[in-house]
């Protein structure tokens, strides 16, 4: 069996294997970046070689562990037969790791001829499939797909209507050349998932789920100086506390990396989020351990979330749907492999 012929889940009879995520994906346009920035790491890794460069195995040997670690692969048997199990060996796993050792080496980027992902070789596409596998994407993907086939599954519209697709899926379609009724089915579980969709996903049922909550997806401006050691950031908080000099002035004076950035309460780290709750604009936190060097964070806007921020409703938008097709998985699907669901 190749990497891409094992079976990721099932619904009956029908198998739908890592090929049929990642075509799907292709579809969709979701498989892009992904490809792009697999092919960036891979040539970040080959352009490394060439100069004779070794990878940090610090970084590696860490960022294996950490794998482990999240995925409760407490011994080497079971690491191999996780791996065994997806058609993964221990070199994939440790090749995995280096190229994304290099890939934060020269983030800017490598120029890449390679070809786009429908006429890519089979070497790459090997490559690729791993990199998604264990970068937890393969998993995203196959969830999504599978709410369109639990969607028609549910609906009993086995010739359901083909969905009013973006005309410019017709392309990838034809680049894939699976033929017709591959296409069908495609469309036909889009048309049901969309049905689905649009019966809950309502302004009212937005608003109820903005109200409870409100606090996770507050929004905050922040300003960050990046600095070597906490006597460093003290120094900074000083400066910007008495002196009345800004953020990106003590940066540029002393010649710290300095940027800004938008986050959500919810995705910081839990410890992090209690230094938000209360705070207001134009608070100075703490300085935020991060590995040999320290953080130090002003807050240039608190902003409360609103229906009208694309980024907060379509958070929301994903938990009414994420929630109503759990229930609808579990009557249709029989996961096969998938790290964070119930086989």
């Amino acid at each position: 069996m190749t990497r891409d012929q094992r079976v990721v889940f099932t619904h009956g009879e029908s198998e739908y294997t890592a090929r049929d995520v990642m075509d799907w994906g292709f579809i969709r346009g979701e498989i892009e970046p992904l490809w792009r920035e697999s092919l960036r790491t891979a040539a970040c890794e080959r352009q490394a070689r060439a100069q004779g460069l070794d990878a940090e195995m610090s970084f590696v040997n860490e960022a294996s562990i950490a794998f482990r670690y999240d995925h409760d692969l407490i011994t080497a048997e079971e690491t191999e037969r996780w791996l065994h199990d997806r058609c993964l060996s221990l070199e994939d796993f440790g090749q995995y790791f280096t190229r994304q050792f290099w890939g934060r080496s020269c983030p800017g980027g490598v120029a890449d001829a390679a070809a786009d992902f429908p006429s890519a070789s089979a070497e790459e596409k090997e490559r690729f499939l791993a990199d998604l596998t264990l970068a937890g994407e393969l998993d995203q993907l196959a969830e999504r797909l599978s709410w369109r086939v639990a969607a028609r599954a549910e609906s009993g519209a086995e010739e359901a209507p083909a969905a009013e697709l973006d005309p410019a899926w017709s392309e990838p379609f034809r680049q894939l050349g699976r033929g017709a009724a591959w296409e069908e089915e495609v469309r036909a579980g889009e048309a049901a998932y969309q049905e689905h969709v649009a019966s809950f996903v309502t302004e009212k049922d937005l608003g109820r789920e903005l109200v409870s909550l409100r606090l996770m997806l507050t929004r905050f401006r922040v300003e960050i100086v990046e600095v070597q050691s906490r006597d460093a950031a003290a120094e900074v908080l000083a400066c910007v506390r008495s002196d009345g000099i800004t953020m990106a002035e003590v940066a540029e004076e002393s010649r710290y990396p300095f940027r800004q950035q938008e986050c959500l309460l919810e995705d910081l780290p839990q410890e992090q989020q209690q230094r938000f709750l209360s705070v207001k604009a134009g608070a100075l936190l703490d300085p935020i351990a991060r590995g040999d060097s320290f953080e130090v964070w002003r807050v240039i806007e608190r902003i409360e979330p609103s229906l009208q921020d694309a980024a907060v409703r379509q958070r929301i938008e994903h938990r009414l749907v994420a929630r109503h097709f759990e229930e609808l998985v579990g009557k249709f699907i029989t996961w096969r492999l998938l790290q964070n669901a119930n086989k």
